[in-house]
């Protein structure tokens, strides 16, 4: 096997490692978007239907949004063969993660060959942003796989003469399934393909056939594109209330004046394409980002300049498609006011920031003469020694921090929700000597953990909408109201500051030992 294979199926094992490395268990907890992924997935798979009784949904009611359920059949083979636990709903990220290293492969393979292509592979890899979003199960992950793919196989419809009708379809099915993925997607994928088909119908070419081909090869796509909106139409139109409930709570577009909204929207724009953001500190939310690095690693900031000048100075056609995707990656979190910048609303960035970046390494080894005239050559030797120094530390230092210190952070632990798994299990164990189960306002959807820990019976949840023997304190309420001394026995699940005049019966503790849930048992056996 070529040298250069075996190189990029060592990245690609790396890749796999790196993600899947105590998948279960780190990050540290499980979050209620998960549970319920696992639990509609598991619904899926028994019934045919979410939680809600819907019949194999496009779009499923989750927590009180309604979201794609891409993710969820994804999730069925590996819940099928692995069972309803935290490592089988998190695969599917964990796999599309390392697969989209192949994509950015082959990505930039097909525009700068097999060592161009084997860097943007390594950079994927490498990618806190990616790393991290790989090891839990949301949507977002999903779509670093899907657009690189279609942008290869639009691209690959372009330049070849045989097969281009087939790969012009996959690209088309490929975007329709990013916009079905993701809601940001609705705002992104119509933008950006509108932009690359402007670019590549303005392209100029001198053969007057190859443009009427393209014109053809348009059709062919918007054909296809707009036959697969007609669910997405029909949930906007018809479902209006559950499709845009979300979005109208967390979009710009408030009813407010232009002005005033533009500005906002060229605000949040910045902030997502800031050094801050892409290379110092990311996204603030502990799910999205460790916190200790930005949404990059410092090595890519040089190539990235250097890329997207040349870019801009060039104008081929990968260099248009290239700007056009850098430039509207930002568009959709622009569009939303919440936690910004925002690491899932932006994950359009990858891997685009990385082949930019490769893009700029190629523009160095290019232009390495010139550079020769300014800096001498023991200089510029000793700058790319620095370079490769920083691609082997600063990856180093950030999977140290990702294994050793992140999983033993309690702000951390407390953004998982860690604690309910250990809790539920104790639970189990001693529920005969109770009456029922009382859980505290203090948290968010516990429900949704006593569903996926205890596998309750789907059908059940369906027709009832209740957990026997279990009940749940409206949220931000006190559970003293409901503590009963006399009668038999009932278990209550609180948070370390309630019900303090009482002894716990079990303490559960973040892995650095600090208690995060505790259970009262009051009554008589």
């Amino acid at each position: 096997m070529n040298l250069r294979y075996l190189l990029f199926l060592g990245i690609l094992l790396f890749t796999f490692g790196i993600r899947y490395y105590g998948l279960a268990d780190n990050p540290p907890g499980f979050f209620r978007d998960e549970a319920d992924k696992g639990y509609t997935t598991y619904s899926l798979l028994l019934t045919g239907k979410d939680q809600t009784g819907k019949c194999l949904p496009i779009f499923t009611r989750a927590l009180n949004v309604t979201t794609s359920a891409v993710y969820q059949y994804l999730d069925l083979p590996f819940i099928a063969a692995l069972g309803l636990n935290e490592q089988a709903v998190r695969l599917p990220a964990c796999l599309a993660g390392t697969f989209s290293v192949m994509a950015a492969f082959l990505l930039a393979r097909r525009w700068w060959g097999t060592i161009m292509g084997l860097w943007a592979g390594l950079f994927v890899c490498l990618s806190p942003w990616s790393i991290l979003l790989s090891r839990w199960a949301n949507q977002s992950i999903l779509l670093t796989l899907w657009i690189p793919l279609a942008v290869f196989f639009f691209v690959s419809a372009l330049e070849k003469d045989r097969g281009t009708i087939p790969r012009m379809m996959i690209a088309s099915f490929l975007f329709l399934l990013a916009l079905y993925t993701y809601a940001p997607a609705r705002l992104f994928i119509p933008v950006f393909v509108l932009l690359i088909w402007v670019i590549c119908i303005c392209h100029r070419d001198p053969a007057q056939e190859k443009r009427g081909f393209l014109f053809q090869l348009f059709f062919i796509f918007a054909g296809i594109f707009l036959i697969g909106l007609i669910p997405f139409a029909y949930h906007q139109f018809f479902e209006a209330t559950e499709s845009t409930a979300r979005l109208s709570r967390i979009s710009i577009f408030d009813g407010r004046p232009l002005f005033s909204i533009f500005s906002e929207f060229l605000y949040n724009y910045a902030l997502h394409l800031s050094p801050s953001f892409l290379f110092v500190h990311g996204d603030a939310n502990l799910r999205h980002n460790t916190t200790v690095f930005g949404q990059m690693h410092w090595y890519l900031f040089p190539l990235l300049i250097l890329g997207l000048w040349n870019a801009i100075r060039k104008r081929t056609l990968p260099a248009k498609i290239l700007l056009a995707w850098f430039f509207c990656f930002p568009f959709a979190a622009a569009c939303t006011r919440e936690s910004i910048p925002h690491a899932l609303r932006s994950v359009f960035a990858v891997p685009i920031v990385q082949l930019l970046s490769v893009y700029g390494l190629k523009t160095f080894w290019e232009m390495r003469p010139r550079f020769e005239r300014f800096l001498s050559p023991e200089m510029l030797r000793f700058c790319q020694r620095i370079w490769l120094t920083t691609l082997i530390v600063l990856p180093s230092i950030y999977l140290y921090d990702l294994f050793v210190r992140y999983p033993m952070n309690d702000d951390a632990a407390a953004a998982w929700e860690y604690g309910y798994r250990d809790a539920i299990a104790w639970q189990q164990e001693h529920k005969r000597e109770g009456e029922r189960t009382v859980v505290s306002g203090f948290a968010e959807y516990p429900y949704i953990f006593f569903l996926f820990y205890d596998r309750y019976p789907p059908d059940l949840w369906m027709e009832q909408h209740q957990i026997d023997g279990v009940a749940f304190v409206p949220l931000g309420q006190p559970i003293e109201p409901y503590v009963r001394e006399a009668g038999k026995r009932i278990f209550y699940l609180t948070r370390p500051s309630e019900l303090p005049n009482y002894q716990p019966d079990k303490v559960i503790l973040t892995p650095s030992r600090l208690g995060i849930w505790k259970w009262v048992v009051l009554g008589n056996p």
